[in-house]
């Protein structure tokens, strides 16, 4: 599978955990077709899957601040990692194919990217060895990526009426600082990259509404209940 075209957005601003979650979400709720976001953090953060238990988050890191992903997986420690997130409306070969044969595309194409920054050796973990619950980069799942004999990339996806979303992280791996544009360009035939400051302007009410109302409440971080959206006038 190669996308025909893949919209890439180099997002320079380091946000906040519940910040970081709502502009995914509300990039998947806008797309018109395939996208990558990479991004950064403001301060070290925690993010746990949706289905998560927040007595799996460390005893050290229970102070960080904390957000609940819409996505699956584990416990994920956002201190210095490579984070991006790839998304796609419904009717793409990203929401249409299974989840295993997506996940395993993904990482495929981040091992032929590392390959192109001169970080060759990456492979596929052939089975799973965790549950995908707790610290998820303690032990290797399904087709995550493994480089030097230990896990370096996991992700967690997530597919509704809405769309396909993906949210990945590479740790303990030294990327170049052009390593998202090279992997784009190994999912996908021609990458476009959006304009970031149009872009995080376009996005950034939406992106408020859904920290007011989901990614910023306690209720959503401990027990996924969402608020009311208040009415637009």
């Amino acid at each position: 599978m190669l996308l025909d075209t893949l919209s890439l957005w180099l997002d320079a601003t380091p946000h906040d955990a519940a910040l970081n979650m709502a502009i995914d979400e509300a990039m998947l709720l806008s797309a018109t077709g395939p996208w990558m976001r990479v991004y950064r953090w403001e301060k070290p953060s925690l993010s746990i899957g949706f289905s998560q238990n927040l007595s799996l988050v460390p005893a050290g890191q229970k102070h960080w601040p904390l957000v609940r992903r819409w996505t699956g997986g584990g416990v994920v420690v956002h201190d210095g990692d490579w984070t991006y997130t790839l998304g796609s409306p419904p009717g793409t070969p990203l929401f249409d194919e299974r989840a295993t044969e997506t996940y395993r595309w993904i990482h495929q194409a981040m091992i032929n990217a590392m390959d192109h920054a001169g970080l060759p050796g990456g492979q596929l973990q052939p089975e799973n060895t965790s549950d995908g619950m707790g610290v998820c980069f303690v032990e290797p799942a399904k087709f995550d990526v493994v480089w030097q004999n230990q896990k370096i990339a996991g992700a967690a996806q997530r597919r509704t009426r809405q769309g396909f979303l993906h949210q990945g992280s590479v740790q303990q791996a030294p990327l170049p600082s052009n390593f998202g544009t090279l992997f784009a360009s190994q999912l996908a035939k021609k990458v476009v990259q959006l304009d970031d400051l149009a872009t995080i302007t376009d996005l950034l009410p939406a992106a408020q509404l859904l920290i007011d109302t989901k990614y910023g409440t306690e209720s959503w971080t401990t027990s996924r209940t969402v608020q009311p959206q208040p009415a637009v006038s």
